[in-house]
């Protein structure tokens, strides 16, 4: 059977040219096609396999959990003990005000999730985003991207959204009592990684806090030591109020979140009820192998 050509004319494409691999193994930092031929895997599946494929553990994790239970309830219902734990691993490795975890499937869904929540409890509707920054192609996040090239073909997008160029003071004088939240990159990654001042991030900050607009730092890519810490924003000595994960949350399985303090957190939980929710986000197998 020619699975080129059934994957050609039968999965939808994202371009004119896939590269149409046909990859039936992969482990540790290599990938095999269906010819034996062998691949050094330098992207990691866009930053996903940050410790390689099929780790054993993680391996280990998946078939033990696949033992127990796999889906069993939308998200945030039931008490899944791959959920909990995973929350609370996390949150003991972050500042004390990032305590709440909203597991999605993917961080396009924690760049929505964490739009909703800035929204709800400012109650404000303007958000201040980055010329040439990159937070996922679902209709909310391609609203905040900074590229018009990825936007153009698909406005009307949010309204709303005001853009400025990174690490730039004129978009920390844009900040104002009606701006619900700025969302950043801890480190600016599709427009060639971009690291921005201690000075310009703190000051970011400092208006954000004095305006009682939400700081949320997007680290789908640079979370899980990437930068040579966990966090990329430990560098810069801050603390955002939202953060956004995804890619090697996983540990090679689809998994996303943001994470916020649990005062915030609580604005999907009433008018209404259920604000915010996912049928599959924080699915037990993904957790437990993540």
């Amino acid at each position: 059977m020619n699975y080129r050509e059934i994957f050609l004319r039968h999965v939808a494409q994202t371009s004119a040219t896939p590269l149409a691999f046909e990859i039936v193994k992969a482990e540790n930092a290599l990938l095999y096609d269906a010819n034996g031929k062998e691949y050094i895997d330098l992207i990691g599946g866009i930053g996903v396999a940050n410790i390689g494929h099929r780790h054993p553990k993680v391996i280990g994790a998946i078939k033990n959990q696949l033992e127990a239970y796999l889906h069993v309830m939308v998200y945030g219902e039931f008490v899944e003990t791959p959920q909990v734990q995973y929350a609370k691993l996390l949150v003991d490795n972050l500042p004390s005000s990032l305590n709440s975890v909203y597991f999605t499937n993917s961080g396009a869904e924690a760049t929505e999730g964490a739009m909703k929540l800035a929204k709800r409890s400012t109650n404000r509707r303007e958000i201040i985003a980055f010329n040439n920054s990159y937070h996922g192609s679902t209709q909310g996040a391609l609203s905040i991207i900074g590229s018009e090239y990825w936007r153009n073909a698909f406005r009307p997008l949010l309204p709303g959204i005001f853009h400025f160029n990174y690490n730039s003071f004129e978009a920390i004088n844009a900040i104002s009592e009606e701006t619900a939240c700025v969302v950043a990159e801890a480190v600016q990654g599709e427009a060639g990684i971009i690291i921005p001042s201690k000075e310009w991030l703190h000051a970011l900050k400092k208006k954000c806090t004095k305006t009682g607009t939400l700081l949320i730092l997007d680290e789908i890519q640079t979370g899980f030591g990437r930068t040579g810490k966990l966090w990329a924003f430990e560098h810069f000595d801050i603390e955002p109020d939202i953060l956004l994960l995804g890619k090697a949350l996983g540990g090679g399985m689809p998994l996303g979140a943001f994470i916020a303090d649990q005062k915030l957190m609580s604005a999907f939980t009433d008018n209404p009820v259920l604000g915010h929710i996912t049928t599959f986000g924080g699915h037990p197998v993904c957790c437990a192998a993540s």
